[in-house]
């Protein structure tokens, strides 16, 4: 009897220490991370220049450039292959978000996801843009931990997210490459079956050929009765979360 109670309490020892482990990795695998940083133009702009290269300029002697936008009149659409997406460094064409997260013996933390499936139609007329429709796919929600993917992903499963625009946006003019521009446009936020009406801040600029949009909006996510999952090493999570777009645009 006496070896039974002691083999038994060796067992709830293994497993305490075993869940005290589990933890402490958790804990330490957060430490000394940052968080990533939020929608930059100026970085999708530092993309757009490299990619805009042609990979024999260092042969040829000079680098051939593409004809600057001036008259962005016509159908645009969201360019995927132009710039390479990296969830972590922000380069791509992309939708995601950032949350607030409270982390056991971490503290505050912000969290970060983005997916590249996304594709949309965006018209212009003159400096006004009169239509558009983004559309992403959060199932491909990749941020900088896996396990965290796993429980964010679901919440989007047979749930397309979309955003409309209401009404025109007038950019007051064409940016010439290198200004910038920003705007607040009004549209609606659709989330599987959910609407919402929302207004995004955009920035714009010209890289070559091609428009770069990036922009943000905040919102509820209970509004879109969108539950965040829970783990051990989370405390709490806040319910408001800012959604981010970067998009590089083509001529449709």
């Amino acid at each position: 009897m006496r070896n039974r109670n002691r083999n038994r309490n060796r067992l709830l020892a293994v497993v305490v220490l075993a869940g005290i482990g589990l933890a402490a990795a958790g804990v330490i695998w957060f430490l000394g991370r940052d968080s990533i940083v939020a929608v930059d133009i100026e970085r999708a702009l530092e993309d757009a220049s490299v990619a805009g290269q042609p990979e024999d300029s260092a042969d040829s002697g000079a680098a051939a450039t593409e004809t600057e936008v001036t008259d962005a009149t016509g159908s645009w659409v969201v360019d995927t292959e132009f710039v390479s997406f990296d969830a972590v460094t922000g380069s791509g064409s992309w939708v995601g978000y950032r949350i607030d997260e409270e982390l056991r013996g971490v503290g505050d933390f912000t969290a970060v996801g983005r997916s590249p499936r996304v594709d949309g139609v965006i018209v212009i007329d003159g400096s006004k843009v009169t239509s558009a429709i983004i559309n992403a796919d959060l199932q491909a929600l990749v941020s900088d931990n896996a396990n965290r993917d796993s429980r964010v992903r679901p919440l989007f499963a047979g749930r397309p997210v979309s955003f409309t625009l209401s009404r025109p946006v007038d950019f007051g003019a064409v940016p010439s490459e290198g200004q910038r521009i920003a705007v607040s446009a009004a549209g609606v936020l659709r989330i599987g079956d959910i609407e919402r009406d929302v207004e995004v801040e955009l920035s714009a600029d010209v890289a070559g050929s091609r428009l770069v949009i990036t922009g943000s909006t905040v919102v509820r996510l209970s509004d879109f009765d969108v539950a965040v999952p829970s783990a051990p090493i989370v405390l709490s999570v806040s319910d408001d979360a800012t959604i981010e777009l970067q998009l590089f645009l083509s001529r449709g």
